[in-house]
């Protein structure tokens, strides 16, 4: 445009100078807008993105969400994520308590731990020893959270045994008929390394049909002038006294307290 007179200095534009609306996408040349012109923290995402965003750039390369308690996981050919349902752990083995015996204790009781989730329990009992030397180790059943102690248990037992001083096997066995206890080994021996370990099954405590039985696998060790008796013994007995249901189970000695132990109970459908 030509001028009349002077020609006016050059000024800056400013965003006043331009009326609004007047600037379409038609006027911006293509692929000239930079990274440095936007803004941070001024793009939508919510609603200015389209498409799946790919693996390579981030992403899932999924358009949809899983079902619930789904897991993402890359599928088996390695080539893309997908969604998958776990495999979930079976509960018909389940831990239900645990005690620890450290110092000197009277006796370990499980109560109120059988219900109709489970029919049968297990009790695996660790490094056993007892205050006293050389005592045996038994088991009384409970009802009402209370200890049955009448003379109406009965066991039967059988095994080997070897001492240090004579390589040769003896057949080793136990049994009662009327005692106030179950008897779980025939000696457990104290101030030494060694220890007991026991392995128990209780089988339907909760049974109002039947007396209640026991099946147990134990090992243990008897020190008697020096010698070493090391014993392992295959044992099976229960209560007949009623067959009411039972609410627990006591562990103790024969003499003394227990001094130190692992008193595992589980359930099993």
């Amino acid at each position: 445009m030509p001028f009349i007179g002077n020609k006016p200095s050059a000024v800056p534009l400013t965003s006043a100078d331009i009326a609004d609306g007047i600037i379409t996408s038609a006027k911006i040349v293509d692929a000239t807008i930079a990274n440095a012109d936007i803004a941070n923290s001024t793009i939508n995402l919510t609603t200015k993105v389209t498409g799946t965003l790919p693996v390579a750039n981030g992403g899932t390369g999924l358009a949809t969400l899983g079902t619930a308690s789904q897991e993402l996981r890359v599928n088996s050919g390695a080539t893309a994520l997908e969604y998958y349902t776990p495999t979930v752990a079976s509960s018909d083995f389940v831990l239900l308590a645990t005690t620890d015996v450290t110092s000197s204790t009277a006796s370990v009781s499980f109560d109120g731990y059988f219900s109709s989730t489970y029919k049968n329990y297990k009790v695996i009992i660790s490094n056993l020893i007892g205050v006293t030397t050389n005592v045996n180790f038994n088991i009384r059943f409970r009802r009402s959270n209370a200890d049955i102690t009448s003379a109406n248990y009965f066991n039967a037992g059988g095994g080997g045994r070897v001492y240090s001083g004579d390589d040769s096997y003896a057949q080793n066995g136990i049994g009662t008929y009327s005692a106030t206890f179950l008897n779980l080994g025939n000696a457990q021996a104290n101030g030494t390394s060694f220890s007991q370990n026991v392995e128990l099954i209780l089988y339907n405590p909760l049974s109002t049909s039947f007396y209640k039985t026991i099946n147990c696998i134990t090992n243990s060790v008897y020190i008697s002038g020096g010698e070493i008796y090391t014993y392992g013994s295959v044992i099976g007995g229960g209560l007949r006294d009623s067959a009411s249901a039972l609410s627990g189970v006591t562990f103790l000695m024969s003499s003394g307290n227990i001094s130190n132990g692992n008193f595992k109970l589980y359930g099993l459908k």
